[in-house]
């Protein structure tokens, strides 16, 4: 059975094209249920499944948060890094 993965926002007709799209290929139109089975599954909250289906963050996110976390422990974001090049240049 064919299946297609749709998201949008509320309001922007991602349920409607979804449907649309799921009679144009002769397939099943799924929305929420497979959340809920997931969970229902699983023995999880509804969320936690969510959470785990959300895209993940942008590369410079990535890279950014790591940084902003030894800024917020050592005030230095140098110090995160320097231990490591001090060892190897020193």
């Amino acid at each position: 059975m064919p299946a297609i993965t749709i998201r949008g926002q509320m309001g922007s007709g991602a349920t409607d094209i979804g449907r649309q799209v799921a009679r144009l290929i002769q397939g099943d139109y799924v929305d929420r249920q497979v959340i809920a089975e997931v969970a229902d599954l699983l023995k999880r909250p509804e969320a936690q499944i969510e959470a785990k289906e959300q895209i993940p963050p942008q590369l410079l996110q990535r890279i950014v948060e790591p940084l902003r976390k030894a800024l917020a422990r050592s005030g230095s974001i140098d110090s995160a890094y320097l231990r490591t090049w001090a060892g190897t240049f020193g």
